[in-house]
């Protein structure tokens, strides 16, 4: 159930443009959200206004919430160790994309789209990129940090 939470944060218009980005997800997409409710930043409030009002965009979109602080076996399951923090499911399985703190500004249209990607059938990936990531024979970790400055 979405929480209310004061006035929407994207206009109509801007509503419109991202249902139309999110128009092609052919699987579901689960946006886990850890917060923190005593003692946590006004981050993670803004974090839950936003994935509740993405959720509203498109009915393959969901959002469960966990509690950072009594939550701790999905914690270890995700690995988490932040919060605010957003979890991206596909289908119900970890597609291993992770937001710590508000995804405001800038990062916005990051989510929508990891969103994009989770939800689609194409990585967006070149075949020469593919063919790099073919050669993987470990597991990696890759973290992109988005900032204005």
């Amino acid at each position: 159930m979405p929480h209310n939470r004061g006035m929407p944060l994207l206009s109509d218009r801007d509503r419109q443009v991202v249902q139309q980005h999110l128009a092609a997800l052919q699987h579901d997409v689960t946006l886990l959200l850890f917060t923190q409710t005593f003692g946590g930043s006004e981050s993670g409030t803004i974090a839950r206004q936003i994935v509740d009002e993405i959720a509203t965009l498109h009915d393959r979109i969901t959002v469960e919430e966990a509690n950072f602080v009594l939550d701790k076996d999905t914690l270890e399951k995700y690995g988490i160790d932040k919060s605010p923090a957003i979890v991206v499911l596909r289908d119900g399985e970890d597609t291993r994309i992770r937001f710590y703190g508000a995804p405001a500004g800038y990062e916005f249209m990051s989510l929508i789209e990891a969103i994009i990607l989770a939800g689609g059938d194409d990585s967006g990936l070149s075949e020469e990129s593919k063919a790099l990531v073919a050669q993987v024979d470990q597991p990696m970790t890759i973290e992109v940090f988005v900032t204005p400055t």
